[in-house]
């Protein structure tokens, strides 16, 4: 097994997909402006995430 496929069974075991619907000119946007300030679209959403899971506790 090479150096991916075990890394691709380690996303699985590990990881749960999220789909997401959006409209293609607001992904194009947020890609955008995630590009502009040298940013990782999927971090970002992940970040979103993070701090609402940190607020919604407070």
């Amino acid at each position: 097994m090479g150096k991916y496929a075990r890394q691709a069974e380690y996303n699985r075991k590990t990881y749960v997909r999220f789909p997401l619907d959006l409209r293609p000119e607001m992904l194009e946007a947020f890609r955008a402006a995630c590009k502009k300030r040298g940013e990782i679209p999927t971090t970002e959403i992940k970040k979103f995430i993070q701090r609402y899971i940190d607020q919604a506790g407070e």
